[in-house]
């Protein structure tokens, strides 16, 4: 039974590792256009990184750091076609591996805002 499970959810996997990093993209483009939308309007420096701020909340990011001026907010990024690799490859015990790893050892995505900047929105860690 896990040979099959394995047969299937490896390549599953690889499908799914890679239709997430082209979704994140995506994501980070409607981000850039919406903060260059907010960045257009007439409202102050503080209510622009307001309405920033919430739709970064409401994607499940959350504030490291905010100033007048800038914002940083990070997200551990749950990829579920790593854990499906990790599964393929080695069945129940790739689970916890992977549960292990996103705990303890996977790094947060970290995103920085600066409306003065000329280019808004920065990936400061992948």
């Amino acid at each position: 039974m896990s040979t099959i499970i394995m047969m299937f959810i490896l390549p599953l996997g690889i499908v799914v590792y890679f239709w997430d990093r082209r979704n994140y993209t995506q994501n980070l483009q409607l981000f850039r256009k919406y903060i260059d939308t907010i960045s257009r309007s007439e409202l102050s420096n503080a209510q622009k990184l307001d309405k920033i701020d919430e739709m970064f909340y409401h994607n499940g990011y959350r504030i490291v750091e905010r100033s007048e001026a800038y914002l940083v907010v990070a997200k551990k990024h749950f990829n579920i076609g790593v854990l499906f690799i990790w599964l393929g490859l080695l069945t129940y015990f790739g689970l916890f591996i992977y549960l292990l790893y996103y705990r303890f050892f996977q790094k947060s995505r970290i995103l920085r805002v600066d409306l003065d900047a000329a280019q808004m929105l920065k990936e400061l860690m992948k």
